[in-house]
């Protein structure tokens, strides 16, 4: 299932690695753009090259990373990162969807132990998986998240090749700055769509489904 879903996020996460490319080119050309020299600026594409060859790496090394590696770096712990180890404890208490008491006459007495929690929501996703509201939740979730790692790592080539190539040394600190924001905002995208994921299994359990 999660292949499927994972497919039509394929062209979107390509969109923003060349969408990265092209404003680390143009930052590279700062120059010739201040002085209009666009003809410079077109010739000079070579130089994007190495970045261009990082970045495919990047795509690369993402596919590599498993589900648990980038459930750690988006939320930022290592020991029971996936959403599902809070689902009982944290999630479906924030959630107003979910009628908690038919919910746990139905499951409980709730687990407290995160794997037990994980183990237990991934019990009810798997009886809902194909119902639209859960499949759109836990696409967004699979879009964020794999945008995480690849912002992550884009911050690092991109960053580091971008500190050496961009002429104006305050341009090339404000652009590292600007991908550090983009794998924060990125991150925090992920953490809310892990946790929608979550509760909409439980908010849809709870009615009977």
């Amino acid at each position: 299932m999660e292949i499927s879903l994972k497919g039509p996020n394929t062209l979107g996460l390509l969109g923003l690695m060349v969408a990265n490319l092209a404003v680390f080119y143009s930052l590279t050309q700062y120059n010739e753009i201040l002085t209009e020299n666009w003809v410079n600026f077109a010739s000079s594409y070579k130089s994007a090259f190495p970045a261009g060859l990082g970045l495919a790496l990047t795509g690369i090394l993402n596919a590599q990373l498993s589900p648990t590696t980038k459930a750690r770096i988006v939320f930022m712990r290592w020991e029971n990162a996936l959403p599902g180890c809070e689902a009982f404890t944290r999630h479906a208490l924030n959630d107003p969807r979910i009628n908690l008491t038919a919910l746990e006459q139905a499951y409980g007495p709730f687990p407290t132990d995160p794997r037990k929690q994980n183990e237990l929501w991934y019990q009810l996703y798997k009886s809902i998986r194909s119902d639209p509201a859960v499949t759109q939740v836990h696409r967004a979730f699979l879009f964020a998240r794999d945008y995480t790692g690849l912002a992550l790592m884009m911050g690092l080539v991109l960053g580091i090749a971008g500190y050496f190539q961009i002429p104006s040394t305050g341009t090339a600190l404000a652009y590292i700055m600007v991908l550090g924001l983009q794998f924060l905002l990125a991150g925090q995208a992920a953490r809310n769509h892990g946790k929608r994921f979550v509760t909409t299994v439980l908010a849809l359990k709870s009615t009977g489904q």
